[in-house]
C-alpha cells in the first residue's frame, strides 16, 4: 500500500463531527481580505464558537502579522519535524487559535506519521466550530487546493471596476472547479446604495453569462481607522468596537452562521487530506524546498 493509498484508508475510518471549513478569497490584492479574514474570526469567537484562522497565503504571513502574532513554528514543522500540531496552534485575540502553513515546501514528500498526525487533527477537527482560511489573491494551484477542500467559499470584492471584475473572473474558475457555496462581501463601500449597485452588478453577470448566482452576505464601509488598526496589530473590531465596519463585521458574521451549509464537510481532515494527497505541492504547484538545517 502506498503513501496515497494509506492516506485514503485512514480518512474512510474517520467518521466524527466536522467543523465548518471557509475560505476567504479574492481576485485582486488590496481588497482587504486578510483583514476581513482576521476581524471575522474574531467576530465569530464573540458570538461564542471556536475559531481557528488558516493562514493559506504561502510566504506572506499577513494575517500572522495583523493578528500580532509571531509564529515560532509552522505546520511544516508538524511534517517533517518533531512537533505536534498542538505546538503549532497560537494563541490570538480573545481566543481565536492561528495556525501558520510556513514557507515554501512540499507537502507529499518526507517521512511523515500518518496516525499520530491524524490522530491529532481529529482532536482539532472535533473541538473547532469554524476554520477561517485566508488564501493569497487571485487564482492559482494553491488558492485551487483550499476551496476545493472547503464547505463555503467567501469572495471578497471593493466598488473598483477592476476588483468586480477579477471577482468575476475568480467566482466563474470557482464554478469550472467545483460546486461550492458562495457569498460575496463588498469591502471599502461608502453607503449601502453603492453596496447594492456593486452586488447586483457582478450577480446579473453572472446569471446573465454563467447562469449562477451568489450569496449576498453583506458589505464593510471605508474607513481611515482600518489602516491605522492594521499597523497598530490591533484587530478594528476590538479596538472601535462601535465604529461602522466592526458592526458590519459582527452583522455578516450572523449572517454567515444563519447560512447553514449545504454541502458534505469535510473539515480539518479534509484540509490536510487534500493538501498530503496533491503530489504537486501547495505553493503555486512548485517543489520549493526548505534548506535543511
Amino acid at each position: 500500500m502506498d503513501q496515497a493509498d494509506r492516506l485514503r484508508y485512514l480518512f474512510q475510518q474517520n467518521n466524527m463531527k466536522r467543523c465548518r471549513v471557509i475560505t476567504v478569497t479574492g481576485g485582486k490584492g488590496g481588497t482587504g481580505k486578510t483583514c476581513i479574514s482576521v476581524n471575522l474570526s474574531i467576530a465569530l469567537r464573540k458570538l461564542g464558537y471556536n475559531v481557528l484562522i488558516i493562514d493559506a497565503d504561502i510566504g506572506f504571513s499577513n494575517a500572522e502579522i495583523e493578528l500580532g502574532v509571531i509564529s515560532k513554528f509552522t505546520l511544516y514543522d508538524v511534517l517533517y519535524g518533531n512537533k505536534k500540531i498542538i505546538d503549532v496552534i497560537n494563541d490570538g485575540p480573545i481566543g481565536v487559535k492561528f495556525i501558520s502553513t510556513g514557507g515554501n515546501f512540499d507537502l507529499i514528500n518526507g517521512d511523515i506519521d500518518l496516525n499520530v498526525f491524524f490522530n491529532n487533527i481529529n482532536i482539532l477537527d472535533n473541538y473547532f466550530d469554524y476554520v477561517i482560511v485566508d488564501t493569497g489573491a487571485g487564482i492559482n494551484k494553491t488558492v485551487k487546493s483550499f476551496i476545493d477542500m472547503s464547505d463555503d467559499v467567501v469572495v471578497v470584492t471593493t466598488p473598483e471596476p477592476t476588483a468586480i471584475m477579477d471577482a468575476y473572473i475568480l467566482i466563474k474558475s470557482i464554478q469550472e472547479l467545483s460546486d461550492k457555496n458562495l457569498y460575496l462581501i463588498v469591502n471599502k463601500v461608502t453607503n449601502q446604495s453603492e453596496y447594492v449597485s456593486v452586488y447586483e452588478r457582478l450577480n446579473n453577470a453572472l446569471i446573465n453569462f454563467l447562469g449562477t448566482t451568489i450569496n449576498d452576505l453583506g458589505y464593510i464601509h471605508e474607513d481611515a481607522r482600518i489602516s491605522e488598526c492594521i499597523k497598530a496589530q490591533n484587530p478594528i473590531i476590538l479596538k472601535y468596537q462601535s465604529s461602522k465596519p466592526s458592526k458590519d463585521i459582527t452583522r455578516i458574521a450572523e449572517s454567515l452562521t444563519n447560512h447553514k451549509s449545504t454541502k458534505k464537510k469535510e473539515g480539518l481532515l479534509g484540509i490536510f487530506k487534500k493538501m498530503l494527497l496533491n503530489s504537486g505541492g501547495i505553493y503555486n504547484g512548485e517543489h520549493k524546498t526548505r534548506a535543511k538545517d
